[in-house]
């Protein structure tokens, strides 16, 4: 199986039990990747980020002129990486990728920020 993990307030915010997730993914032979959207100003630093935190293959960003684009943005980039299962905290992400065959499993985030404003521009 191919998974995916979302950074922002997924993997950023649930260091241990979401790398936990990726650790068992990982032991099941499964393929692992993270990816991220991203405004341009943040281009260039997810990975050392996200690898500061666990160890994983690939790490991905894709950039939006406006938050709005992340659900079409994830779903191309899940497509073209075959990803079956993605862990995201927003809610029309997963929308999208379920709308597109993508079992798409939603991460609360812990304050009551909207979808939009969670972003990092």
């Amino acid at each position: 199986m191919i998974v995916g993990f979302d950074y922002w307030q997924v993997l950023s915010h649930h260091p241990e039990r979401i790398g936990h997730l990726i650790a068992v993914h990982q032991a099941a032979g499964d393929t692992v990747h993270v990816v991220s959207a991203i405004g341009a100003g943040r281009i260039g630093t997810v990975e050392a980020e996200v690898r500061a935190i666990t160890p994983v293959p690939a790490v991905h960003e894709v950039v939006f002129r406006d938050p709005r684009e992340a659900p079409y943005l994830k779903l191309a980039k899940c497509r073209e990486l075959g990803i079956e299962v993605f862990y995201d905290d927003r809610d029309d992400v997963c929308r999208e990728l379920a709308k597109h065959g993508i079992l798409a499993l939603r991460v609360t985030r812990q304050d009551a920020v909207s979808d939009l404003a969670a972003e990092r521009r």
